[in-house]
């Protein structure tokens, strides 16, 4: 079930706030060379969205608000849509990335996750936590599987080999506060392809993702996601 957030977002979106508009410029226009965008901390707060800042490719960051919260209809978990001024969505699950939309390049148009098939029981992980986060930095590696289909072309249905590790303690920035976290990486080998890409995530102490860098599939699109005003549910 999809629970919309922004009752008046089309109007939103359309030029109720010319500011978001103005900043925002076009998501094309950022994604090929604009200048980044950069709002102040007093707009960002004042803003009654959840939001967060996209950067594609090292080409400029997008500002994105929460225009929808749903759940994974195969595992329950809960996810925020995100959508810019042009309409591209970015799907995330507790920071990882499920789906896009209207993305330039290409877009990640389906990731399921699965049983291991080829990994021992000791070191497996239920695809149903593979959201979760374990800060408590007593866990060891952590290893399950994924199906990834991708667009243009119709690039469906690519099994990929997922084990996370913790990385360190590093400190993150953001325009609103300065958060300690928890750094984990995520190495994704897909053996159809004999390629592989690192996902990195950055976790507060509640478990909760505050800032990642994602590929799409091995050789496409890097995305780089910053949370502003994490979504609270009621």
């Amino acid at each position: 079930m999809l629970k919309p957030l922004l009752i008046s977002l089309g109007l939103f979106l359309a030029g109720c706030s010319q500011q978001f508009q103005d900043v925002n410029s076009t998501f094309d226009e950022a994604f090929f060379g604009s200048s980044d965008v950069e709002l102040s901390k007093e707009y960002i707060q004042t803003l009654p969205y959840s939001s967060i800042y996209a950067e594609v490719n090292d080409q400029g960051k997008i500002f994105m608000v929460l225009a929808y919260v749903g759940e994974n209809p195969q595992t329950g978990a809960e996810q925020l849509k995100w959508m810019s001024s042009d309409k591209a969505m970015i799907v995330t699950e507790n920071g990882r990335i499920v789906q896009t939309l209207l993305l330039p390049y290409e877009n990640l148009s389906g990731l399921a996750f699965q049983p291991l098939d080829s990994f021992s029981f000791a070191n497996s992980s239920s695809p149903d936590s593979s959201s979760a986060f374990d800060v408590s930095g007593r866990s060891g590696a952590q290893k399950w599987q994924a199906v990834y289909d991708w667009q243009p072309n119709y690039r469906i249905g690519y099994k990929a080999n997922i084990t996370r590790t913790y990385a360190g303690n590093e400190t993150v920035e953001t325009p609103l506060a300065s958060i300690d976290t928890k750094k984990f990486q995520e190495k994704i080998n897909f053996p159809m392809l004999e390629q592989e890409m690192t996902n990195e995530y950055w976790v507060d102490g509640k478990g909760k993702v505050v800032k990642t860098i994602q590929y799409l599939g091995p050789n496409m699109t890097r995305l780089e996601l910053t949370v502003l005003k994490h979504y609270q549910s009621n």
